[in-house]
């Protein structure tokens, strides 16, 4: 078999599904870029992995980039991520096996919706090949109801993400190394409209009047009236002495703090397409609350049983469900432990390679055969976010 993956550059974020793939298929597989990793990431600390066998680098010259050209014709499997739009056409046409890779479709509400062009083109994507061999990957559990919103993709949406190297660790003796620790509550993202870190801050006032004693530590930075909202609302709420904005950190010791902290709180609103974060939390020991319109929050958190999710901008929904798990500590150490398991058991690289492949199988075959029923590659669903909470 052979898969080619078209995408901008190549990040941590894919690196290690794409390893997966090249244990399974080897020089099957390639992963094609169409420009360098970008200067601020490597600023930020980023690894460059232009080493990669599997690399195809179709920005370095012409002869690259017709490799790249004949790759989207000669393969018999395509996963186009943000990519140009032409590879695939002729693929189409041809009607070969192909697979979008997206987050959902409408994460902004925005002025785009009332230009007809716009519609244009998300039918020339989505929907003019709706009977053609083109499925869609959803990096988001909101995905399938913007595509149905297209009329496109009948049947033909599956589970996806982004996959992190779920770390071997002891989670049992996590758990009992902070069990006597004062309460540790964390928070990561940017500063900014997005990211809501004003409930995080809201939450801490709402502890502190509980007579709670507890540390929030926020991880990221952000820029002008976000970052200044943020500092005075600390001010405003009084409780500095409970919050510590850490800035920007190094990723590993990022993994390190949601080992020792008890709580994990992602206050993301819809415009969160995937959130790597809250993989990176639950494979870390967190016991995680989360924002139920935060694109991976439906596929991986279980409400009350590897988690808690929340109404999406609501501090009273957020301050419900971290109570529930301070008041409940035994709750909360058994869903952290489910969470570390969904990661590790169900939402691992490794499986969702294997999965790949086996729904490439099941379509090359028949498409009503196929076997998935969990986790990367199961059948998605619209999903109704509000009742995602009972």
């Amino acid at each position: 078999m052979t898969i080619t993956f078209y995408t901008n550059f190549i990040n941590h974020h894919q690196v290690p599904l794409a390893d997966e793939f090249y244990k399974l298929i080897g020089d099957g597989y390639t992963m094609v870029t169409f420009e360098p990793l970008p200067e601020e990431f490597r600023k930020r600390g980023y690894e460059d992995f232009s080493y990669k066998k599997y690399l195809l680098p179709a920005y370095e010259s012409r002869e690259r980039l017709q490799e790249a050209e004949e790759l989207a014709i000669s393969s018999d499997v395509v996963i186009l991520g943000a990519a140009p739009e032409f590879l695939i056409r002729d693929r189409l046409e041809k009607n070969k096996l192909t697979f979008r890779y997206e987050e959902r479709l409408f994460k902004k509400i925005d002025r785009r919706l009332i230009h007809l062009e716009y519609w244009k083109k998300l039918y020339k994507e989505h929907t003019r090949y709706r009977r053609k061999n083109l499925y869609m990957l959803g990096a988001s559990a909101y995905n399938r109801l913007d595509t149905a919103m297209l009329l496109s993709y009948p049947h033909k949406c599956f589970k996806w993400g982004y996959f992190i190297n779920v770390p071997s660790i002891n989670i049992t003796s996590i758990l009992q190394e902070k069990e006597d620790q004062p309460l540790k509550i964390l928070w990561c993202g940017t500063i900014s409209q997005v990211k809501r870190p004003d409930l995080a801050i809201k939450l801490a006032s709402k502890l502190k009047k509980d007579h709670i004693e507890f540390q929030l530590n926020m991880v990221g930075s952000g820029g002008g009236e976000w970052t200044s909202l943020i500092t005075n609302l600390i001010d405003k709420l009084e409780v500095g002495r409970y919050v510590s904005l850490l800035g920007n950190l190094p990723n590993e010791e990022v993994l390190q703090m949601m080992r020792e902290s008890h709580i994990f709180i992602f206050t993301s609103d819809r415009g969160e397409g995937w959130g790597v974060v809250l993989s990176e939390a639950m494979a870390n020991g967190c016991t995680v609350v989360a924002s139920n319109k935060i694109g991976a929050a439906p596929f991986l958190v279980k409400h009350k049983k590897n988690g808690m999710l929340f109404q999406s901008g609501s501090i009273k929904s957020l301050y419900k469900a971290v109570k529930f798990i301070i008041e409940n500590n035994s709750l909360r150490k058994q869903f952290a432990v489910e969470a570390y398991n969904t990661i590790k058991n169900e939402w691992s690289p490794q499986i969702a390679a294997v999965n790949f492949i086996k729904l490439v199988d099941s379509l090359q075959r028949d498409e009503s055969d196929i076997l998935i029923n969990e986790g990367p590659c199961s059948r998605a669903h619209i999903i109704n976010s509000k009742k995602l909470l009972k």
